[in-house]
């Protein structure tokens, strides 16, 4: 049992020179698990129990496994480090870009990452090739293996990067289409998921506190503009502004809709004219907006 405890203080001590080393958040997540696994098993008064053996030997290969992955040679971890800092430095760009009205133009490499995030959902519509398994190849390596060594949300991320390659990386704002297409629950997530990666740039020191203010502050203003809170990326009220400008559509699209039915039925002339609908569509939208805020206030959830 004595040897069992030094054992475990032994590996305590390599766990936490190894998080001095700055190593990936992924297996800095893991070291410090690892620490706290044996830190308890030190405490147990049953330290001798195999199964509590067995899952810090589990633990310890683990951590192993990954370092020995990430350290296999030079040019793998330099790499992974790279592309690890040209993503953030491509995330900080980017809500500064969208938040802070700061124009970024991608190119280089980080333009071919983002046309090579992009090209998969192209390519299940034609054949596949040698071409594509290159692709796919500097995809799992250049995209996946980093977004999920630095324990970035990858789906969020590989959104921005799409929106990126279909622009050809020219400077544009991501979110004020959202607003203008009135896709409140798309952004509400994106909302979210943006404070969020903010906060962890922060973290890591990959975003400056002004930087940083002035993306806050962005997130802020358009949330406040259109919801009154968001409590999840799938829970949230819009403001009473927001709902009319939702219900003004809805109710424009129907008027559209039934207007276009009448005018390939009905051979008449002026049949269909929006003018003609037009008092009527004042009448419903004002007895709309006139609704008490308890009435007309409603979960996005029921937009859907």
């Amino acid at each position: 049992m004595a040897n069992l405890r030094e054992t475990a203080l032994r590996r305590i001590l390599g766990f936490t020179f190894l998080l001095h080393q700055n190593p990936t958040p992924l297996l800095q997540e893991q070291l410090s698990h690892a620490i706290v696994l044996h830190t308890r098993a030190l405490d147990n008064t049953e330290f001798s129990n195999k199964s509590i053996c067995d899952d810090l030997d589990t633990a310890y290969k683990l951590v192993e496994e990954h370092w020995t992955r990430l350290h296999a040679n030079m040019g793998i971890l330099t790499t992974l480090l790279w592309d690890i800092n040209l993503l953030e430095q491509f995330l900080r760009s980017k809500l500064l870009e969208d938040y802070a009205n700061e124009p970024y133009e991608v190119r280089g490499r980080m333009l071919s990452l983002a046309e090579c995030t992009a090209r998969p959902t192209q390519q299940r519509l034609s054949p596949h090739t040698e071409e594509d398994d290159y692709s796919d190849k500097y995809y799992q390596e250049h995209i996946i293996f980093p977004l999920e060594e630095s324990k970035l949300e990858r789906a969020h991320v590989e959104d921005k990067l799409r929106a990126v390659a279909a622009r050809h990386g020219r400077p544009g704002n991501d979110i004020q289409p959202l607003i203008e297409a009135r896709e409140w629950k798309a952004l509400a997530v994106v909302l979210t998921n943006d404070r969020k990666l903010t906060i962890t740039l922060i973290q890591r020191s990959a975003l400056s506190r002004q930087g940083s203010d002035r993306i806050l502050a962005g997130i802020n203003q358009i949330q406040n503009a259109h919801f009154e809170s968001i409590s999840s990326a799938s829970e949230f009220t819009l403001r009473n502004k927001s709902q009319s400008s939702t219900i003004r559509g809805f109710i424009f699209g129907i008027c559209d809709a039934v207007t276009s039915h009448f005018t390939e039925s009905s051979p008449g002339p002026g049949v269909g004219n929006s003018s003609d609908r037009r008092p009527l569509l004042e009448d419903v939208l004002t007895q709309t907006q006139n609704l008490p805020l308890s009435t007309s206030k409603v979960n996005l959830k029921k937009l859907e």
